[in-house]
């Protein structure tokens, strides 16, 4: 079966995990805090990462985020389900822009934990599962900031040229404010940002530009502080899936 990661500095919860999963017949290793996480990670190179939120010192997002910004794919492309007491919509946001492609709430039943792994690692390559995940997060972030229904599906990001309505929805207030900065970028630093929109992974973006995936990195992290953006991931996520750089050339 899979080997696990499971990270939470419960050690009750670590052993729910660990008795229910390998019940199911995966392996599962077990890290309290958010360094032994890294760690385990880039030693154990784990099939799925069950990571907690709320941990003292370096917590889940932070995991979260050095792991999707590691210019290792063994790393970047480690599925992650969050697992956390954190019910808020705006933290299920955060984790499908940031990179997670599951969210489990605290407390669960065996069974939902069960359910969720099996999700977690079956079908599409993770790439895939969270490009999917972030365009979820993007609609719903959109549907919150215009105070709609959570269930409320008739507001969307758009994808594609193809899939823009005739008159297009007023865009969330956060993409506006982003977009009002993208004249501050340089034009190289826009030409990335156009580059990537048209590329499906920054290792393929790199080689367009003729540069390093870890050059392509420190300015898309240089752009994010620039923009406001809360991480890279989420820059990405934006560039990709929403309206970020309409009528912007490079």
């Amino acid at each position: 079966m899979a080997l696990v990661l499971a990270v939470d500095d419960e050690d009750d919860i670590l052993e729910i995990i660990r008795v229910n999963l390998e019940l199911e017949g995966h392996r599962v290793v077990l890290a309290r805090n958010g360094h032994e996480a890294i760690d385990q990670a880039k030693l154990e190179h784990p099939d799925l990462v069950l990571l907690d939120v709320m941990m003292p010192g370096m917590d889940g997002w932070e995991v979260l985020s050095e792991l999707k910004g590691d210019l290792d794919p063994a790393l970047s492309e480690m599925p992650v389900l969050m697992l956390t007491a954190r019910t808020a919509d705006e933290d299920r946001v955060r984790g499908g822009i940031e990179g997670a492609i599951r969210y489990l709430t605290k407390p669960f039943l065996p069974m939902d934990l069960v359910r969720e792994v099996a999700a977690a690692l079956e079908g599409d390559p993770e790439p895939v599962k969270r490009r999917a995940a972030q365009r979820e997060a993007l609609s719903h972030l959109a549907r919150l900031e215009k105070g709609s229904p959570a269930a409320d599906t008739s507001v969307r990001p758009h994808l594609t040229r193809l899939e823009r309505a005739p008159e297009p929805e007023p865009e969330p207030a956060r993409v506006r404010a982003i977009r009002e900065k993208l004249p501050d970028l340089s034009p190289k630093q826009r030409q990335l940002l156009s580059v990537l929109r048209a590329t499906p992974s920054v290792s393929q973006a790199a080689v367009e530009l003729d540069v390093s995936r870890s050059n392509v990195y420190a300015s898309l992290r240089r752009i994010s502080r620039k923009l406001g953006t809360q991480s890279v991931p989420e820059l990405l996520a934006l560039v990709r899936e929403g309206d970020l750089l309409r009528d912007i050339s490079a």
